[in-house]
């Protein structure tokens, strides 16, 4: 049976992160701390081979790659885009206060943000209850957020060779619902937000998905 070993990297520090505004489908670019996160990954990544390497098609995500790739000694492919590795698409809620936001979606619930309810529901529970809430009714649901990603990995496992290391950059709450969803008793995804430039670790095959290191910085 094929297995894959996946290394998640959350993209660089970008405008809106030192604005602490939601940040999905919209895009903001690299800050210069963030263009340095990004190569500081990049170093960290230098002398580990990937046999391919994607980023979402946002241009944070993208960037954040192409600094990464242009530190590594190994890998001489190009770049693949995926909008299937996107974050979380946010809706009416786009740009707006992170804070303000989810204390909104979640005060219905009896919680205060979305790390507590977190701790009640999974993660496409949460993806419904913003969907539910947003006045446009545009926020991703549970089962679009986890079909759209769930593609981009049986198409990983499909497309890659057997035992290949791949490199996917891509966003904060798409790696921590995926930590969330395979956890163990290792790791606290629900009350650690991955950080800028840090690594997520998977192995995958076609009956299991297993979390092998969360959030490893520099």
């Amino acid at each position: 049976m094929k297995q894959l070993e996946l290394y998640f990297v959350r993209h660089g520090e970008t405008l809106f992160n030192t604005m602490d505004k939601l940040q999905g489908w919209a895009d903001s670019p690299l800050t210069d701390n963030g263009i340095q996160i990004a190569k500081l990954t990049g170093q960290g990544l230098s002398d580990t081979s990937f046999q391919s390497v994607y980023s979402s098609d946002m241009k944070r995500a993208m960037d954040t790659a192409n600094f990464i790739i242009s530190a590594n000694k190994s890998f001489t492919g190009d770049l693949k885009k995926s909008a299937h590795f996107r974050e979380a698409f946010f809706g009416g809620f786009e740009g707006l206060d992170n804070q303000t936001t989810w204390k909104s979606i979640a005060t219905p619930y009896g919680a205060t943000n979305q790390t507590e309810m977190l701790e009640q529901v999974t993660p496409g529970t949460v993806r419904d209850r913003m969907h539910a809430a947003d006045p446009l009714h545009l926020a991703e649901t549970g089962t679009e957020f986890w079909q759209r990603i769930d593609q981009g990995l049986t198409n990983l496992l499909v497309q890659e060779p057997d035992h290949a290391r791949i490199l996917i950059v891509a966003h904060g709450t798409l790696i921590r619902s995926l930590a969330i969803r395979f956890s163990d008793n290792r790791f606290d995804p629900i009350h650690e937000f991955p950080q800028n430039g840090s690594i997520t670790k998977f192995s995958i095959n076609a009956n299991k998905t297993k979390i092998l290191d969360y959030n490893l910085t520099n």
